[in-house]
């Protein structure tokens, strides 16, 4: 056996160069996944299954369907919807949500619900919005938003009882789920419904006079109110095409609550609706005290009063501009009046500025004219309370329960009343000082409702649907100082009310006068922020993430 002496050579170490031409002839994960995926035909297997088989025919439309059951909470949908779509860091299309029994007495259950626009059948968005900036597509059913048309006033955000649009503070727009239409265009699914793993999401096809007959309740029990989910809005209000399904009786159902139905937290107080609410309503309720005394031939010809509350109407509608994402489209307010109550408060505020302007110059031109000074009195006076019954209607319409017609339309005249009362002994020489008390009065009575609130908090919350108790709550956690600082104002203005009906201060009694209307404005834009963030109403799971 003979044995080779030569010395082999050792195999090179590759080099780095090497290593990194021989890794990028590699395949990655995401190509391995793609080269299968394309060689095993997942996308006609998986996808176009969760689409609809036929055409729409006339009276249907797309809608989104989920198996309840097949919810994970994942929240895959969530981060396609948000990564297709382009979305900002806090901005979500699509949301998940959680319901959880409450009985002590069966075995728990957890119910995840993932949701997004129902695009409905009477979506609230369109109906609400001033500039015509959504469209509900004839064909598909779908619900779109047009960012182009948009001004940014968030009013489709109250008014959407799903709280469906979100604000895009850098665009200074709202934007919404759109179904992915550009994707439906192609046969292809949502982001949605693509990434879900159990395949709980799906595109279906609704009958438009089967959603509404169910969300109407016709032909059920009466005891019925149809809503989505539980705690969910109701659905007559808008009539959502989004279907929920489950294996699970109704019954063992019934108990679920989601976390906004157990857990509050104080919202956006509006500070530029607040400044334009109170301004506006002093305004106009010093103006129906000046046209009552033109109608009684008591009114001077001292034009201050009249130059004192159009100067409070003008900065006050214009202070409503700050709350416009793009106020530089604010012209475009009135093009939705058939149906926005905010383009009819726009139109109402304009005539009523034009109006109070006219009759201030006929008071400062034209002073020997008291009829003319009348007659455009009352026309100012007219048109600025029917621009305030707009400002009410403007949260009625939203039917959120504490907002409801009797409390907020109760709520804005009082305001209007105590406000106009003080404004005007503030400003008018002549007028009795028990009109001063009355104001402070009404001013006080305007948070009544509050009051209620407040105190029904104590009493604990026997029920989720006790909405009053709930906003008490806030009250006297999150928003106790600023309901405390409400009083504080209000019951320093009467005191010093008392003071100058009961005391004799030629001197100080102007001064007086306007420090009690400074106070009386301070507590009502309290008031009215209170009004804003203390609000509870129905709100679907998930509304919170």
């Amino acid at each position: 056996m003979s044995i080779s002496l030569v010395p082999t050579k050792k195999k090179a170490e590759p080099t780095l160069l090497e290593l990194l031409l021989l890794e990028q002839g590699e395949l990655s994960a995401v190509d391995r996944f793609a080269d299968w995926h394309e060689s095993h035909s997942i996308a006609a297997a998986t996808y176009q299954a969760l689409m609809p088989a036929t055409a729409l025919k006339s009276g249907q439309q797309y809608a989104f369907e989920v198996d309840l059951d097949a919810c994970s909470g994942c929240k895959a949908c969530v981060v396609a919807c948000h990564t297709l779509n382009g979305l900002e860091e806090t901005e979500t299309w699509r949301k998940v949500g959680a319901l959880s029994s409450q009985s002590v007495t069966s075995l728990p259950i957890v119910q995840h619900v993932t949701t997004a626009c129902h695009h409905c059948i009477d979506p609230a968005c369109l109906n609400g919005c001033p500039v015509q900036a959504y469209e509900k597509d004839l064909i598909t059913g779908i619900v779109r938003h047009l960012d182009d048309q948009c001004f940014g006033c968030k009013y489709c955000i109250m008014m959407c009882p799903y709280e469906v649009p979100q604000y895009s503070s850098s665009l200074g727009i709202v934007r919404k789920c759109d179904m992915c239409s550009q994707r439906l265009g192609v046969d292809e699914a949502p982001a949605c419904v693509q990434a879900c793993p159990n395949r709980a999401i799906r595109i279906s096809i609704v009958d438009v006079a089967k959603v509404v007959a169910s969300s109407l309740n016709l032909g059920l029990d009466a005891s019925v109110q149809p809503r989505l989910v539980a705690t969910a809005p109701l659905s007559h209000i808008t009539m959502p095409t989004t279907r929920y399904l489950s294996k699970h009786a109704d019954d063992a159902r019934a108990n679920l609550l989601s976390l906004e139905s157990v857990a509050d937290r104080p919202h956006d107080g509006h500070l530029p609706l607040v400044v334009m609410i109170v301004l506006t309503q002093s305004s106009v309720g010093i103006w129906i005290i000046l046209a009552l005394l033109a109608m009684t031939s008591a009114s001077s010809s001292n034009a201050f009063p009249a130059v004192f509350a159009t100067t409070l109407g003008i900065a006050g509608v214009h202070a409503a501009l700050l709350h416009l994402g793009r106020p530089w489209l604010a012209f475009r307010a009135f093009l939705g009046w058939r149906s926005s109550w905010l383009s009819r408060e726009a139109i109402g505020f304009g005539i009523f500025m034009g109006a109070a302007s006219s009759a201030t110059a006929v008071q400062l031109l034209l002073p020997n004219q008291s009829l003319l000074a009348a007659v455009t009195g009352t026309f100012a006076a007219v048109s600025g309370s029917l621009a305030v019954l707009c400002t009410s209607m403007i949260y009625i319409a939203t039917r959120r329960e504490l907002w409801g017609c009797i409390r907020s339309g109760t709520d804005f005249a009082l305001s209007m009343t105590g406000l106009g009362l003080v404004g005007a002994v503030a400003c008018v020489d002549g007028l009795a000082f028990s009109l001063l008390a009355v104001g402070v009065g009404a001013s006080m009575t305007a948070a009544f409702a509050k009051i209620v609130d407040y105190r029904r908090s104590k009493l604990g919350i026997d029920r989720w649907e006790n909405f009053s108790a709930r906003s008490g709550l806030i009250l006297r956690r999150e928003l106790a100082t600023l309901w405390q600082a409400m009083w504080v104002l209000h019951f320093t203005a009467l005191v010093l009310t008392l003071v100058v009906c009961a005391c004799d201060l030629s001197d100080s009694k102007p001064f007086l006068l306007y420090t009690i209307f400074g106070l009386c404005l301070a507590a009502q834009a309290v008031h009215r922020w209170l009004y804003f963030a203390s609000v509870v109403y129905r709100r679907m799971p998930g509304s919170n993430t």
